[in-house]
């Protein structure tokens, strides 16, 4: 069999109505909140946000639909670029967006008190929870990237949208932690975040390195059914763990020179109100020692 050409490669994207219904249900109703909290709130939702938020989900479009998706169930190095992109790039770019921040603009006070007791509750709380959530993506991503799951979804179109959804989730949950850009109960402080992230890319590393030193294929499967213009089994499963392994690394650096800078301004800022309060103590210590020194002269 010929190796596909470059037309056929792009014409297999999927038409899936449940992804693209799910997809404009979420823009239409981040735009209506968008929309109300001009009205609601003194300031609008940054632009920055709204970009964050739409780009994530024309990432979540691509990991779902587009050929990625359709040659992942064939080839394993791209059905890791999809997770890569599903994961590491689609899921923090949503956070980014800040969408309960938008959802508390776009309420008025009844809606706010509601959205509070919501978040407040024990289910939130708890899948909030930064130990939860680092544990929930680990387990998660490695069940559906090196276990029998990856090949039983590549054979199932609906585990295939169960996978997807299920590493979404875990992945939106994995990076409210460690992006903390809206309010939620679970708060923590910045070298908390640093080290956060920094443990999930050590322990993707971890595995990376692991099964990259492999010389037998973990997808036995895949590795039986491949084309006979793909490449050699081993061939295929070095570049999908060199995909998630490097690009996961890099993106993981990006996201801790975010932490970083945002630990770095935060100090800045707490470092110019000590000196503002230190200047104003000194300021109002000579007008004391002046009104002082007028008292005594009066009396001399």
């Amino acid at each position: 069999m010929d190796a596909p050409g470059l037309t056929e490669i792009l014409s297999k994207y999927a038409l899936d109505p449940p992804w693209i219904v799910a997809v404009l249900a979420l823009g239409l109703l981040y735009a209506r909140g968008v929309s109300r909290g001009a009205s609601y709130a003194r300031r609008p939702h940054p632009l920055r946000f709204q970009f964050a938020f739409y780009g994530g989900l024309l990432l979540v479009l691509v990991a779902a639909l587009s050929p990625i998706e359709y040659w992942g169930n064939t080839l394993l190095w791209v059905n890791f670029l999809g997770f890569l992109i599903l994961t590491m790039i689609a899921a923090p770019l949503l956070v980014l967006g800040a969408p309960l921040t938008l959802a508390f603009r776009a309420s008025g006070p009844g809606g706010r008190r509601r959205l509070r007791w919501l978040y407040r509750r024990s289910p939130f709380s708890l899948l909030t929870h930064p130990i939860f959530t680092w544990l929930f993506f680990a387990v998660l991503t490695y069940a559906w990237q090196f276990t029998a799951l990856t090949e039983l979804a590549a054979n199932n179109a609906y585990l295939r949208d169960v996978q997807l959804l299920t590493l979404l989730f875990a992945s939106v949950l994995f990076w409210i932690p460690a992006l903390q850009v809206d309010p939620v109960r679970w708060r923590l402080g910045y070298p908390l975040r640093f080290l956060y992230v920094l443990l999930e890319m050590a322990h993707k590393a971890l595995f990376g390195g692991m099964f990259l030193s492999l010389n037998t294929p973990f997808h036995e499967e895949l590795a039986a059914n491949l084309p006979a213009w793909a490449p050699s089994p081993m061939t295929d499963q070095r570049i999908a763990i060199v995909i998630l392994w490097i690009g996961g690394s890099l993106l993981f650096l990006v996201a801790l020179g975010y932490v970083l800078r945002q630990w770095l301004a935060f100090e800045a800022r707490n470092s110019h109100r000590i000196d503002r309060k230190l200047a104003l103590q000194r300021a109002a210590e000579r007008e004391r020692r002046r009104a002082l020194d007028r008292v005594f002269q009066k009396e001399v």
